[in-house]
């Protein structure tokens, strides 16, 4: 059997078994724990940006409870109402009162960290860029010159950006305290690869 048809199976397998555990992680963790989480970002974030972490990322969080405060309001309501109902099976009402509230907490990290992720995104686009064009200079000069490319360095390239890739999405949607130096450290990450890649490309692409 040729090796690269089961590339797309396996890659269906990791996203269902991603789905899968995040549908779990919803079902067991604790409010508190994410509450946490956002607690100790802002505080990262804080120690960093100063009073300007409430200007420029506290939005995301006032901007969010207008906007869906209402609807998690009634889904609350809803869920009293079968827990004050004679059909309430081993607590499910107030089961399903954690997960409204800790689907609402995740919701808001979720948008607090894209929204600290743009803000490093406007230093970092330019150096990506810049990290992209160098690397195209370098292999300019490497075409008039006796300098061998290395695919070895091209292929780590290629898995080190994957790597950095998943791990910012790791980053986005994992409900623990992360350090808040992570992203600029994957923006880094990001445009060194993009650089090695780019630079060690084949000279008669």
């Amino acid at each position: 059997m040729n090796p690269a048809r089961r590339d797309p199976a396996a890659s269906t397998y990791i996203v269902v078994a991603l789905l899968l555990g995040i549908a779990a992680v919803w079902a067991l963790i604790p409010p508190a724990v994410i509450r946490s989480a956002w607690v100790a970002e802002r505080a990262g974030v804080y120690a960093m940006a100063g009073a300007g972490e409430a200007v420029l990322f506290g939005r995301t969080r006032d901007d969010l409870e207008a906007a869906l405060a209402g609807d998690f309001r009634e889904w609350l309501g809803d869920v009293r109402a079968i827990g004050q109902g004679p059909w309430d099976p081993a607590g499910f009402a107030e089961w399903m009162q954690g997960r409204v509230v800790v689907t609402w907490l995740w919701v808001g990290l979720v948008a607090y960290r894209l929204q600290v992720l743009m803000g490093w995104f406007l230093p970092g686009i330019p150096l990506t860029m810049a990290a992209y064009l160098d690397g195209q200079l370098v292999r300019e000069i490497r075409k008039h010159a006796f300098v061998a490319q290395s695919p070895m360095r091209h292929s780590l390239a290629v898995r080190v950006l994957w790597i950095v890739l998943i791990g910012l999405v790791a980053w986005l949607i994992v409900p623990l305290p992360m350090p808040a130096l992570l992203p600029p450290a994957l923006i880094l990450a990001i445009a060194h690869a993009l650089w090695l890649w780019v630079s060690n490309l084949q000279k008669r692409l």
